[in-house]
């Protein structure tokens, strides 16, 4: 079969290869302009080499790895916290333990106060009784005899005034006087006990002071640059508060109970003074009575 074939000028030859340039050529560039695809897949980490050591230096050491954390035990159970009873005896120390003493002390002597300097102890009200009795009867012997057989304040004050009646009244009442200042002498001494302590009891309490500063003191000054421990700064200034507050708690009742017993002395000695002289007072009259019938 033949073909027919037509044949190109020598001018369509170079039209057609500028078309199919230009067509490459905007195939490129498109190519150029539009975005990289997005990969997804992700590499693995490149491993970085450690940089080789040098000849002349020593190798350097493996770090070793963390030690981890070291987990409470199961079932511990943090310590208790001290009582406040524990905490109050703790600060106060050897001189809390003496002012502990003092206290007890303090304590047996008011209890034995109040059982002595008693207005029914000092005047008891059967010897008075008694003693009117033995005069309105005129038994002069069994008023003496009930005033020796007794040890009371008043027992005392007429058993002198008695004794002295046969010298004469005036002397009967100034041996009297002189019996009661000598048994309120007593009296007094034993209560001068309190006025000691109360006077005792802050000056205990200042030396304490004074020793829990030093205690807080040293601990700041030893501490040699580092930071002092605060539980130690804390606890002598515990010491110099328990101290103080003890020292102060034991003179407050004692300078009150001093004067409570100082009173209570006084309306003893008055009482008593005034009952002896009734009593010394109708023994006289019942002896010129006696007389003169």
């Amino acid at each position: 079969m033949a073909t027919l074939s037509i044949p190109l000028s020598k001018g369509a030859r170079p039209a057609r290869a500028a078309r199919l340039g230009w067509f490459l050529l905007g195939a490129i560039l498109l190519m150029g302009v539009s975005p990289a695809p997005f990969v997804v897949a992700q590499e693995p980490a490149e491993k970085v080499d450690a940089p080789a050591a040098k000849a002349d230096e020593p190798p350097l050491p493996a770090e070793e790895p963390a030690a981890p954390a070291a987990a409470p035990a199961e079932g511990a159970t943090p310590p208790a916290p001290k009582s406040m009873l524990r905490w109050f005896l703790e600060a106060a120390g050897p001189i809390g333990v003496f002012l502990l003493f003092i206290s007890v002390y303090f304590t047996a002597l008011v209890i034995r106060l109040f059982m002595e300097m008693r207005l029914t102890e000092a005047v008891p009200p059967a010897l008075v009784e008694r003693l009117e009795t033995s005069i309105k009867e005129k038994k002069f012997q069994e008023t003496y005899d009930a005033c020796r057989d007794n040890d009371s304040f008043l027992a005392r004050l007429v058993r002198i005034g008695v004794a002295n009646l046969p010298n004469g009244r005036t002397e009967a009442k100034e041996a009297m006087v002189g019996a009661a200042d000598e048994i309120v002498t007593g009296m007094e001494q034993k209560v001068g006990y309190l006025a000691i302590i109360g006077q005792l009891g802050p000056l205990i309490g200042l030396v304490g002071t004074v020793w829990g500063m030093i205690l807080s003191f040293q601990e700041i000054a030893t501490a040699s640059g580092a930071q002092p421990r605060p539980e130690k700064v804390a606890e002598g200034i515990s010491t110099a508060l328990v101290i103080t507050l003890l020292g102060v708690s034991l003179a407050v009742p004692a300078i009150f109970f001093f004067a409570f017993f100082r009173n209570r002395i006084a309306v003893i000695t008055m009482e008593s003074t005034r009952v002896a002289d009734r009593v010394i007072n109708s023994l006289v009259a019942a002896a010129k009575q006696a007389k003169t019938a």
